[in-house]
């Protein structure tokens, strides 16, 4: 654009210098004005002045300011076909300039290459670097998370530390903001996220928190509730959780020998102690140094009753100290029913680790 008006003023600029050249060089009078008068020139014009105005009136006549003219388009017709080859040329750098200028904006964070992804999910890494302004990417802040992960990556990596301390992992791990709940640890909450942490903080006010799981590169939400808290909020010993509240925790450990309402102290024990021999004899059959030799199953049952043996030994041990009173009634010396208990837990152990001897001897391969 800027060519095009500067070859339309000078065209215009040189054909009004050009009228008025020849109007001047073919007029016969000229005229002066004085004092606002208009009065006529003397005409005692020397003849040695006359003769050059003929001479350049003839010599710039109407042939003259033609030839100009076509001259003059001519060389503007050559501007004009030079100029788009220099407008491609610059547009060629401009683009070659944006396309180098893009690629230097592209180009990947050296510390941000080597991430595994047990370490940053790619979701929490795209929003990291959105929140953050570019010129920071680099160099991050202190107090934000793509600081701790730049120090990670200069310090472990291929030709670095390649093992990781249990600290450090931990305090990844435990300041790793969440996904979901991004925007609002990193001070842009949108109203949605100002209505989920209200929400949030309102259940467990009430005592109810999210059941989460844990996975290789963090927390996996459930979608389920712990209701923890009891009626009372400032009652510890109702605290509740899914291993000791739910309904089917509750029924199993109800229906144990320990717990199980209407058994004397001899019928626990005994139920215990089988319960045990049977299982105990069983590790030392499959994986005792003597797996592979016919006395397999016997060495198994003698370690099995050496166990018992001792828990026995470590029960009674127990009664007499401690004396829990539990299982006593009255008129019972105190720990009379625990000590009843331990005593047929010894028996029923033996009975239980000699059943499955047996049934290993006889039908064991």
């Amino acid at each position: 654009m800027g060519s095009d008006n500067f070859a339309t003023v000078t065209t215009v600029l040189t054909v009004s210098a050009v009228a008025v050249a020849n109007h001047a060089l073919t007029s016969s009078d000229a005229f002066v004005t004085v004092s606002g008068q208009r009065v006529q020139a003397r005409s005692a014009t020397p003849m040695a002045a006359a003769q050059p105005v003929a001479s350049a009136r003839e010599t710039l006549g109407a042939k003259g300011l033609l030839s100009y003219g076509m001259g003059f388009g001519a060389l503007a017709s050559m501007v004009h076909a030079a100029r788009p080859r220099r407008r491609v040329a610059r547009r060629a750098e401009g683009e070659t300039e944006i396309a180098v200028a893009e690629k230097k904006e592209t180009k990947p964070i050296a510390y941000l290459e080597e991430l595994p992804r047990t370490i940053v999910e790619p979701t929490l890494l795209k929003q990291l670097l959105a929140a953050t302004p570019k010129e920071q990417w680099e160099d991050p802040p202190e107090d934000s998370y793509l600081y701790t992960l730049k120090m990670y990556a200069e310090t472990y990596g291929p030709g670095k530390a390649t093992r990781m301390g249990w600290f450090d992992f931990y305090y990844m791990n435990l300041n790793r903001p969440a996904v979901d709940n991004f925007p609002v640890q990193q001070g842009f909450p949108t109203i949605e996220d100002q209505i989920a942490v209200d929400q949030r903080f309102r259940s467990m006010s009430e005592g109810r928190i999210p059941l989460y799981i844990p996975g290789p590169a963090g927390f996996f939400d459930t979608g389920a509730w712990i209701q923890w808290r009891g009626k009372e909020p400032f009652a510890g010993d109702q605290v509740q959780t899914p291993v000791t509240s739910s309904g089917f925790a509750v029924q199993f450990l109800d229906n144990l020998a320990f717990y199980r309402e209407g058994l004397k102290p001899w019928q626990r024990g005994l139920e215990i102690g089988m319960a045990h021999g049977y299982f105990l004899i069983g590790p030392f059959v499959a994986l005792g140094p003597l797996r592979n030799t016919p006395e397999a199953a016997t060495v198994g049952l003698l370690c099995g009753i050496a166990i018992v043996g001792m828990v026995t030994a470590g029960g009674l041990l127990f009664g007499s100290t401690i004396k829990p009173t539990r299982f006593d009634k009255k008129g019972d010396k105190p720990a009379g029913g625990f000590q009843e208990m331990i005593n047929w837990h010894g028996i029923g152990g033996l009975g239980g680790a000699g059943f499955a001897h047996a049934l290993i001897t006889v039908f064991g391969s």
